[in-house]
């Protein structure tokens, strides 16, 4: 599938929650260390993504950052996702995320 239609996996926050908000998102994959942040605001932001992709039929799986997966995933962020359709836009946002913390 990937290999096919790259626009289908994304990992980052503000591509994630970007996808959510269109109900793109079949499976999510967040570390269990985003739960445990000592920043609130942060914390709230997962735990309503989780609740978002649950709400309209997502599938989601949370990694323990102490396992060899779950260290992987928080290397790319700790967040990441595969989408029901191509989302090509969301590469851009991801130029853009990265250029905006230069």
């Amino acid at each position: 599938m990937l290999k096919n239609e790259p626009a289908r996996a994304f990992y980052g926050p503000a591509q994630c929650i970007a996808a959510s908000e269109q109900e793109a998102i079949d499976t999510l994959m967040v570390t269990d260390s985003l739960f445990r942040s000592t920043d609130l605001a942060e914390r709230k932001k997962y735990v309503q993504l989780v609740e978002d992709v649950k709400g309209y039929g997502g599938t989601v799986h949370i990694f323990s950052s102490l396992h060899v997966s779950g260290e992987k995933l928080g290397l790319l962020s700790g967040v990441a996702a595969l989408l029901r359709f191509p989302m090509p836009e969301l590469e851009d946002l991801a130029v853009d995320s990265d250029s905006d913390s230069d």
